[in-house]
């Protein structure tokens, strides 16, 4: 008796499971400013696709049909792809050149000013510096950044700093924000000139993107970096997330504060991914586009830049990762995607220290 109302409950569970899997995979078709919802399920796509696995496995052991879940999981394979990093294809680097360059994106959070980390850096300027001259990428993308134009200030990472860091002769940042002292916005350092920079506008106003054309040799590539909209949470949002912080809000007036955050910041993210697309279709030269999405990629802004961009992750790499070192259940939001003349040889995320609430992520192309 018992037995055969646990095979009901879980063909129950099978089922409500696998449909909602199923709507997840629509979060990257429909987009926000439609069903902005959906988005929340394409959020918790990774946690169903565990579910409808084990219970998928449950089903079998109990000798029950498992057909349902078996071709939800099928249907969903364009978004399954994305996530594990399978790519079926050989690389072919016909007409490539073996020089390799280098391009590392990072979300520093303001390189650790406020003492987000915990447990505490403890230096977290040499920290910083020492990852930069470790890895010496060519091209340093950085977002969430924070620069000081007086030596006296010392919290903040100056310029002159991350150059002698990485062994880099330029660099070109967006200074949003800018005062006195401070300057925060997005920053690209370089190994080699950059001719050119720009931040990118919609409707004549400033997005958090700036974009600059690097000259290696006889090769000229156009860097974008950018932070779309973040969610900007607060410690009674955290709270939902980690039972260490304290709130004197309800959790349904929570819940509710952070579904209205949701609720604005994915329609908006999906229109400055679309004008970062525009503006990059238009570059006269190969395209990377690195930086934080703020969002996996089972979301529709993932597919915006997908569509026309490959992501060096699932070209280059195998498995599933996570750049978001944060207690909210991020995952991957942080990318670097390439256009034509553009070949990955590697991927990597980079988790061996948290010094922000992001970690940074390599790749290493071959230009055409």
């Amino acid at each position: 008796m018992l037995f055969r109302l646990f095979k009901r409950l879980v063909g129950l569970a099978t089922f409500i499971v696998a449909t909602t899997l199923l709507i997840s995979y629509l979060g990257s078709i429909v987009p926000p400013d439609k069903f902005w919802y959906l988005q929340l399920f394409a959020l918790a796509y990774p946690a169903l696709f565990v579910a409808v696995v084990i219970l998928m496995i449950l089903n079998f052991m109990m000798r029950r049909k498992f057909a349902f879940p078996l071709i939800v999981l099928v249907l969903g394979f364009f978004v399954h792809t994305k996530y594990f990093g399978i790519d079926f294809k050989s690389p072919d680097f016909t007409g490539f050149s073996d020089k390799k360059i280098k391009v590392m994106s990072y979300n520093v959070r303001l390189f650790d000013f406020f003492k987000f980390i915990d447990p505490p850096l403890s230096e977290n300027k040499q920290e910083f510096i020492d990852l930069f001259s470790r890895e010496s990428p060519d091209i340093l993308c950085i977002q969430e950044y924070g620069e000081v134009r007086n030596r006296t200030f010392k919290f903040i990472i100056n310029p002159d700093d991350i150059k002698n860091a990485g062994g880099y002769v330029d660099y070109a940042t967006t200074k949003r924000n800018g005062k006195r002292v401070l300057s925060l916005g997005q920053a690209i350092y370089s190994k080699y000139p950059i001719i050119h920079s720009e931040t990118l506008k919609k409707d004549g106003s400033e997005i958090p993107c700036i974009f600059a054309d690097i000259v290696k040799g006889e090769d000229t590539v156009r860097v974008y970096t950018f932070h779309l909209e973040s969610i900007r949470l607060q410690e009674d949002e955290y709270s939902l997330f980690d039972t260490e912080i304290e709130s004197s809000k309800t959790i349904s007036t929570r819940v509710k504060g952070l579904v209205s955050k949701l609720k604005y910041a994915y329609p908006f993210r999906a229109g400055q991914a679309q004008t970062i697309v525009d503006h990059a279709l238009t570059s006269p030269y190969p395209v990377f586009i690195t930086g934080d999405l703020n969002d996996p990629p089972s979301s529709y802004t993932y597919s915006i830049m997908n569509e026309y961009f490959k992501d060096a992750f699932n070209e280059a790499s195998f498995g599933m990762a996570r750049t978001y070192a944060g207690k909210v259940p991020a995952g991957r939001i942080d990318y670097i995607f390439y256009g034509e003349g553009l070949a990955p040889t590697s991927f990597s995320t980079l988790k061996e220290n948290a010094l922000s609430d992001h970690y940074p992520i390599t790749s290493e192309f071959r230009i055409r």
